[in-house]
Parts: C-alpha cells; structure tokens; sequence
C-alpha cells in the first residue's frame, strides 16, 4: 500500500505562501486575508502530521484522512504557483521594454479577470482545507515534530570495498569453475539464496578473481533481472563480450553474431538476478549459449532454488546469512565512529539488534548506518524493542528491517528515496539529475541562505551513507579511461531497496518500457518513465494523466498533433532524450508549474519565444542540441532559473541580452561574449556560478578593465573553466580544419591582459586555454602554484606564440594534458626544473598535436638534452604531427599509443613498450602516394613485435618499416591470442601482384581476430582466400580498393 509523505510538500507551502512576490501583490489581489488564513492552517497541520504519518500504517481512517489532505494540499500548491507566476508575468511586464512582444502568448492579461478567477479558487481551497483539518481533530492526534537527525560530522562517505565474511563461498565457486571438467561444453553454477544476502557481491568476486580470469578466453556480466526476453538479454551477453553496443534488429542476425562471438571460446557467463521460472525461455537461450569451447561456464544468481533447477545447475551454493560475529563487525563499521570512545551499553544492545538482522548484510548496513544517528542509550533501546524488528518478511518481499530503517529517516529523506522507484530496476541514475529532480518536485527543503544543491548533495550523500542507493562496482574488463576532469559516477538502487521505494510510492511512480502499454497504467501516476522505441502521442498521454508531475521520455517518437493539452497543468518535469526533432510539443500556457524542462541530442533548430514566459523554470538542459542556434531573446524573464546546460550546442553564435539578470544563475556551461554591453562579459560579474564554464569569443573583451567585470576569481564554485579566442565551440579533435591566425600586435596585447584578468579561484579542477594569441602565459599560470596545484585536466591550444609552458610537471594532480598546435613550444619541462620531484607525478592521459617545433620532453637551447623523465602512471599517449621529436619517455604502466605524421621516434622505442593493449602507428609510407617528404622511423636496431603479448587493437598506416616483423610467423605468435581487431592502411606491401597469397606469415596467428580493415592497399588485386581461411573468430571484415579483385 502506498504511503502518504506530506510534511515537505506543507513545509514548501508555508514558505510559498511567505513569499516575497505572494506578499507585494496579495493587496494589490485582495487576497491577503485568505493567505493568512491559509498559512495558520498549514502550522496547524504541520504540528501533528508526524503522528498522522506514523499511524497511517495501520489506521486505515487516518490513511484516507491524509490522502485527502494531499490532494487538496497540491491544489493549493498549484494555485499559489498561478499567483507567483502572475506577479512574475508583472514584474517582467514592468521591467523590461520588450515584454509586450512576447505576453500576446497568454491568453490571461486582464487582472480583473485574474482576480475574480483566482480568488475564488483560492478561497475555495481554503475552505476545504479548514473542513479537513475540522476531520483530523477526531483523530486526536499528538503534537510530534519530526525529530532532526544528523550525520556524525567526523565521518566521510567513502564507497565500501571491503567485503566481511564470505571469503569462504568465494574459494569454494572459484575451485568449482577452475575444476569442472573440460570435456563439457557449458556448465552451469548458481548462487542461490534470498534477496540482501550478497548474491551479487559474491559473484562479483569470483568473476574478478584473477585465477578466474586467467582461466578463462571471455569474461560477460549481464544483469538479467525480472523480465527474460531472450532477444534482449542475447544483445547484452553480445555488448559485454565485445564492448559495444549491439544493435542488431532482429532475432536472426543475433543468434548469428552470438554463435560467432562465442565460437570456440572457453567463456565465463554471469547471469545476475535471474527471475525466469519459463524453461521454454532458458531452452531458447542455452541452445545460443552452446557454441563457446569446452570448459565453459554461465555463473547464476538468483533467488529461487526453482530457477536454478530450470537451467540445469549441475551444483547450487546456498548462500548462508552471515555469522553473528561477521554480522557484528560489519554493524560495528557503521553504528560507530571510528576511533570513538566504546561505549558498553551500546555494544550490548547493537549486538542485540544485530540478532534481529538475521545474517543479511544489506540489513546489518542499513541498520548500522541508522543506528550511528543515535546517540543515547533509550534511543537504542527503543530500535531494539520495535515490533517491526520481530515480524516476518511480509508478502511484498520487504524485509523489516529496511522498512524500519526507512521509517526512521527525516520526511524529506523518504520522498527523495521514494521519487528514485521512478526509474526501472537495475537503472543507472546519475547524482546531478536526481538531485536536480528531487529539486523541480520541491522535495529538498530550503535551509536558510544555503542553496538547494548543497542540501540535496547533503540528502544524497545520506541515503548512500545509510545503503539505500548505492554506486555499481567498476566493470574490470572496461579499461577506457575517461578524458574528464569529473567522473560521472552512475548511482543503483539495490533489487529490496528498489521493491521498498515501489511500495511506498504505489502507483503515484511508474515506468512504461519496451514491453509495456500506455493503457494498462493508472490515471493517477504523477511521475512517469517511458523508455524504447515507440510512437508516442503526447498530447493523449498528458491528458490520461492529469495529475502527472514528472515525466521522462527517452527514444519515443513523439507525435503532436493533439491540440487540447488543457488536462495535465501540473506538469512539474519534462524530459525529451534521443526522441524525434520536434518543436516544444506542448503549448507554454500549460507549463506555468514546469520547474525542469530537458531536450536532449535533438536536431531542433530553434525555440519558440514564449519560453521565455516559463517564470518558474529552474532547470533548463539543451545538450547536444547541434543544430540550435538561438536561445530565446528573453531569457533575462527566466528569474527563477538556477541551470542552463547547452554544451555541444555548436550552431549557437550568440547569447541573449541581459544574461544577469538572472541571479539565481548557478550553471551556465557556455557564455559567448558579443558586441554590445548587454551580451558583454561583465554580464556574468553577479552570477555565483559553479560546475563548467566555458567563455567563447574573448577577443571582443575590450582590455584588462572589462575582463575583470567577469568577477572570476570569486566564483569559488567553478570547476571548469575554458577560455577561447575567435571560436564559439572549441573542440579537442586532432582532424579539425585548422583555424585561420589573424593576430595582430594590439590583438595580442590585449589578449594577454584579459588572459591576466581572468585569473579564477584556487579549486578549478580543469583549464582549457584556446587560440590565445599573446607570446606569454599569465604570471597566473607561470607562477603561481598554488592557484594551479588542484588541477586535473589542461588543454593548451593554438596559442601559437608562447614559447615556455607552464610548471605543468610540478602540479601533483594533472592527469589529463592535452597540447594542439603550440608552434613555439620546444622542450615539455624546462631543464633546471628536475631537483628530487618526480615530474607529472598523476599524469595518465598525454595528447600531443601538431607540435612542430617540440624536440625534446626536457633541456633548454646550449645545454646537453636530458635523459627522458619516468611517467610511472601513463595509460594513453597520442604522438601526432611531431615531426622533431626524437625520443620517447619511459611508461612502465603504458596500455594505449597513437603515433603518427612525421614521426623521428625510433621504431624500436615504440615495439618495446610490452605492456600495450592499443597500437596506431603510421610510418613514412603512409604518404608516398600523396608525394610528401617525411622520414622513416629511425631504427638502431632491429626491433621485434614478440614480445607485445597484450594488444589487442592494432592499425598500421603506411608501414614499410614493418614489414619484415609480420614476415615471419614467430614474430606475431605474442598477441596470436590477445589481438581482437586488426587495420591495415595504405599498406601496398601487405600482398604481392605476382603471387596469389600474401607472402607474409602474420595470417597465421590470427585465430582470435574479431575485426579485420584493409583501406587503400593497391596491391591487392586478388581476393585474399588463403589469408582468410585461418581467422576462424571474425565477425567483421571491410576491405577498400581502388581497383577490381580477381
């Protein structure tokens, strides 16, 4: 049965009914009496609706009596938003002189109208409010304020990897995988027991068990869940294998690509959290499943000793709950402060409780993060002897200790778990966006002067401190490093946890996935996810839900033709990803209440005007709309605006006036400065922005003067900052048409003074600097360390005319360094600068582009070149266009190289680093057919490929050097195993005209070979049968010429 949470939406409608807009017009409305009224009854309320709450559970009066009040608590929410909205529409009127372009869109000008239509509605919301709160005095209900709970200060969220009491199950399915006999084709394993227990912990365990993984070819992880949809879960079992998505249509092509992916492969197959008991469904799956080596395995988990027997399981672990004393020391990691005095009393009534967890350790972790918000010993008492503790798991599924747990958080912490049942299970929700919604539904309170982000940061941390959300384990077989100073990280609900949310939510939340139709779901819902391809008429969909307040649509075609969309005005969320190029599908005059409106990697090109009439949006996403070029030209109206996110918007050329105006402004990704002072950038002085930033056009800062009106050094909150000259979009692509260098004397003079005028804050975590035309770097840059020192990630380009660089090796947490196009720069590190420091000490990620005059990575001119630095943590390099650079540094931890344009490295440099995974190399032939001069690589010595035996992507361009490694077969037995997807291009040596096979021995090891490009080799005039008979695992072959096969 669904649960009523009222006290944060009473709590937001007294501070609406206090507002200060509410309070300049309610006279002028002749409303101020009724909002009196209204705001002592909502005190009146507020003061016993924690006892309402609690006893809704099990009086069902009390129940419908607050479901009423709810209902009419959301009228009056609606009708307070009509009045703010109306004394905003004023205020704009007044204040700006282009207001009347735009109010010809609403159809209520006339205040006399507005006040006879909306005094009534208010009066008659207050009039039902007092008849209910009349009904609620029969309750007798106490006075009982919600207790105040806080997060010991001392203690810091950090994820848990550390995993207590199952190191034994963990060797004893290990030893099974290891043993099985080889002569089977598949075996099945299962780990069977209840929902909390560590099913998927365990099995994540073995399946990154390096004996487990040297064991077997082919590691795949998919997430089963409840829905067993053979076509679906073969997509996934083909994404994890290959580490790509798979979007192959239909069911015929999948078993195709599947039976290829696994052929002959000894593979390891986890199916977590299998529900299906349908073994025609499991039949249809195995026989895909039977085509890997022998020695394979599928490991399940699952809940049902039934489903275990259904896939033919030759042995099932029953996983047992924790033993106390491991129940114990996981309770006593999160009841108690570490390094905390011990107190007696409370350990023998922890131990006590724990007792009641039963061994499963999502209860022992919930229980114990509740019980560090306890501070005295009745408070402990009081957990210990709740009745809830002592019942069994009811027929939902819900174990008691989560819903005590649960009943023990703030309100405002329950209704922003709860919203998260919006989303399907097993879903990956990221932190910003939740927050961001729990905001636009008015769930996070307002706490004084600090901003609603901090506080639902703060209601975030706490519900993954206290285990009911928690962040997925790092895929291990995933190794891309991501190029981005903030790591998204991507946020689940445990299966309980999310049945928990569901219970509570009832049908106010659903989701309407692939499967699923709009019919069967209530009219009542008022947050809606609707995922997949469908055509989705969303006029009809806003009407069926009349009371809708969220909803998220990705890849649905959306048709708008309905006209009447007059039903569904309660419209608090809307978003659009991947959906359908569209004009704004609802009319603006039904988006008063709208707080959050996304549109997401859509190709329209423009918005309507009106939009700029949206008074109450907060949250405004754009991203990736590519062909946009016009934001609305009254956006200085948005007042109540607080995010504009419109990064990649790169048809965009211009800001609208008056951006400053908006003073709630707190993420404004992308400001291009203009011509006139009211799209100039002292637009931005009173913004207390914070996230990223990027400034585009600096070149029409006029001097040192203006550039300081930016006010950058006091938005302490700014993550990212880039700064850029003569572009409106700065993007780090090597293949970009090179843009053109205008510089003059003035243009760099005043370059460098607005780059010393925008000197931001201390915290910045990444600096992108781009087209900058001064010949020096600020005293910012050069010198001051300690403004640089948390930096960690630097993109310098096309600053063409600066001759040193900044201490970049000095700064302890650079990982990320990108360098395009700077044509003066000659050495990566000064020499002089070496002392005891280990240079770019955190460095992972080094692009190198266009580098035409670096020779060295340290020395100065007249001084003998150094030996190359150690980068010790170095993952990725990209060496391109580097024609004078001679050398490459030592990278024990290398895995993924790009070199190539006009390489002098010598070739031997490059085939000794052992440790690399990814190899792109184009050599001097590359461009013979084009006619340009560039030397070969080097060699000193006769290098080898021998010994590279963990690559597995390697492109070759040009090439000729190479040559004699790929003659010989022992020269490529290393990565006969390892190596997935091989390019060949303009590589007119791989075959020979005269014979009719390739001369080289290279196609003999390449039995693991998945992906197989040959572009532009002319020598192939024959169809390569011999060389193609031994690739026994490729699934992809492309093979580009100029002229015919034979």
């Amino acid at each position: 049965m669904a649960e009523t949470i009222l006290s944060p939406l009473m709590t937001g409608l007294g501070k609406k009914l206090g507002d200060d807009i509410l309070q300049q017009f309610g006279s002028i409305w002749g409303i101020d009496e009724k909002r009196e009224k209204l705001e002592r009854q909502v005190l009146a309320i507020q003061s016993v609706l924690g006892d309402a709450e609690e006893r809704q559970v099990k009086d069902k009066a009390v129940k419908k009596w607050l479901e009423a009040l709810e209902n009419a608590a959301y009228e009056a929410d609606d009708i307070l938003d009509e009045f703010h909205y109306e004394g905003m529409r004023c205020q704009a009127k007044i204040h700006d002189d282009i207001a009347n372009k735009v109010l010809d869109f609403f159809s209520l000008h006339n205040p006399v109208l507005f006040q006879l239509k909306m005094g009534k509605k208010l009066k008659d919301i207050v009039e039902r409010i007092d008849r209910i709160k009349a009904e609620g005095a029969n309750f007798g209900f106490r006075d009982n304020p919600q207790p105040h709970t806080d997060r010991p200060q001392s203690h810091s969220f950090v994820v848990e990897s550390d995993v207590i009491g199952r190191q034994e199950d963990k060797e004893k399915i290990v030893n099974l995988l290891l043993n099985q006999r080889e002569n089977e084709n598949v075996t099945v394993l299962s780990i069977v027991g209840m929902g909390g227990l560590g099913k998927t912990t365990l099995a994540q365990l073995v399946y990154g068990d390096q004996r487990v993984k040297n064991h077997f070819q082919m590691h795949i992880w998919v997430c089963v869940s409840e829905e067993f949809h053979v076509a679906e879960l073969v997509k996934s079992i083909i994404a994890s294998a290959k580490k790509e998505k798979c979007d192959l249509p239909d069911m015929d092509l999948l078993q195709l690509s599947l039976r290829v992916v696994l052929s002959g492969k000894k593979y390891l197959l986890v199916m977590d959290d299998v529900w299906n008991e349908d073994s025609e469904k499991w039949d249809a799956l195995k026989k895909l499943l039977g085509t890997g080596g022998e020695g394979s395995a599928i490991l399940v988990t699952t809940r049902s000793e039934q489903v275990s027997r259904i896939m033919g399981a030759s042995t099932s672990h029953l996983l047992q709950p924790l033993s106390e004393d491991d129940s114990w020391t996981l309770f006593s990691k999160r009841a108690f402060v570490p390094e905390a005095e011990e107190r007696p009393q409370l350990i023998e009534i922890g131990k006590e409780i724990v007792k009641k967890c039963g061994g499963l350790p999502l209860a022992v972790k919930t229980l114990g993060s509740l019980m560090c918000t306890k501070k005295e010993v009745k408070d402990w008492l009081a957990v210990m002897r709740s009745e809830i503790l002592d019942t069994k798991v009811g027929e939902d599924g819900i174990v008691p200790v989560l819903r005590l747990s649960y009943n023990h958080l703030p309100p405002h912490l329950k209704q922003c778990f709860a919203l998260c049942s919006i989303f399907p299970k097993d879903y990956k929700m990221e932190k910003d966006m939740l927050i961001q919604l729990w905001i636009a539904n008015g769930f996070v309170p307002s706490e004084g002067r600090k901003e609603l982000e901090v506080t639902g940061e703060e209601i975030f941390d706490e519900l993954v401190w206290r285990s009911f959300v928690q962040e997925p384990a790092q895929d291990s077989s995933n190794e891309l490093f991501l190029y981005t100073y903030e790591r998204r990280a991507k946020y689940m609900m445990h299966d309980m946890m999310h049945d928990l949310a569901k219970s509570i939510m009832g049908s106010d939340c659903s989701q309407l996935l692939k499967s699923g139709h709009l019919e069967e779901l209530p009219n009542n819902i008022h947050h809606l996810f609707i995922s997949g391809p469908r055509q989705l008429d969303i006029g009809k969909t806003l009407n069926k839900f009349p009371n809708i307040f969220t909803l998220l649509l990705q890849e649905s075609y959306l048709d708008i033709r309905t006209i009447d969309l007059s039903k569904a005005r309660s419209l608090k969320v809307l978003s659009l990803q991947y959906t359908n190029p569209i004009e704004l599908p609802v009319k603006i005059r039904y988006l008063k209440h709208l707080r959050y409106l996304e549109i997401f990697r859509n190709d329209i090109a423009e918005l309507p005007e009106a939009i700029s009439e949206l008074f109450n949006l907060q949250i405004f996403k754009l991203d990736y709309c590519w062909k946009l070029c016009k934001l609305p030209e009254a956006m200085r109206n948005m007042r109540s605006l607080r995010h504009l996110y419109i990064n990649g918007c790169r048809s965009l050329k211009h800001m609208p006036a008056g951006m400053g105006q908006l003073s709630f402004l707190k993420t404004l990704t992308k400001y291009i400065v203009g011509d006139d002072d009211e799209r100039g950038i002292r637009e931005l002085k009173g913004l207390n922005l914070g996230g990223q930033l990027e400034l585009y056009n600096l070149e029409k800062v006029r001097g040192m003067e203006d550039a300081r009106e930016a006010n950058l050094e006091s938005k302490q909150n700014l993550q990212s900052l880039a700064l850029c000259w003569g572009v409106s979009e700065w993007v780090d692509f090597y293949n970009l048409r090179e843009p053109e260098d205008h510089s003059l004397d003035e243009e760099t003079e005043n370059a460098e003074k607005v780059l010393l005028a925008l000197e931001p804050h201390s915290g910045l975590k990444r600096l992108v600097v781009w087209r900058y035309a001064g010949l020096r770097f600020p005293m910012w840059m050069m010198v001051r360390l300690d403004l640089l020192r948390n930096l960690v990630e630097i993109h310098l380009g096309y600053c063409k005319r600066c001759e040193h660089l900044p201490p970049l090796w000095q700064l302890p947490h650079l990982e990320v360094l990108s360098l395009t196009k700077m044509d003066s720069i000659k050495h990566l590190q000064s020499s002089g600068s070496e002392g005891t420091m280990q240079p770019f000490p955190s460095l992972k990620v080094l692009h190198l582009r266009k580098m035409q005059s670096l020779k060295s990575w340290l020395g100065e001119e007249g001084r003998d070149p150094a030996p190359p630095p150690c980068f010790l943590l170095l993952v990725e390099i990209q060496i391109s266009d580097c024609p004078n650079l001679t050398s490459m540094p030592v990278l024990p931890s290398l895995r993924h190289l790009v070199i190539d344009r006009n390489s002098k490295i010598p070739l031997e440099s490059v085939l000794s680093l052992t440790t690399l995974s990814s190899l792109s190399i184009e050599t001097s032939s590359a461009n013979a057919s084009s006619g340009m001069q560039s030397p070969s690589f080097p060699q000193a010595s006769i290098p080898s490929l021998k010994h590279m035996n963990s690559l597995e992507y390697l492109s070759i361009i040009g090439g000729e050097e190479l040559r004699p490694l790929l003659e010989w077969e022992d020269e490529t037995r290393g990565f006969s195993s390892t190596l997935r997807k091989l390019l060949f291009t303009n590589c007119n040596w791989l075959f020979s005209r005269q014979l009719s096979s390739s001369p080289l021995e290279i196609w003999t090891n390449l039995t693991s070979l998945h992906h197989l490009y040959i572009n532009n080799c002319d020598s192939l005039v024959f169809w390569p049968e011999e060389e193609l008979r031994g690739l026994i695992s490729l699934k992809t072959l492309e093979v580009s010429v100029t002229g015919e096969l034979s």
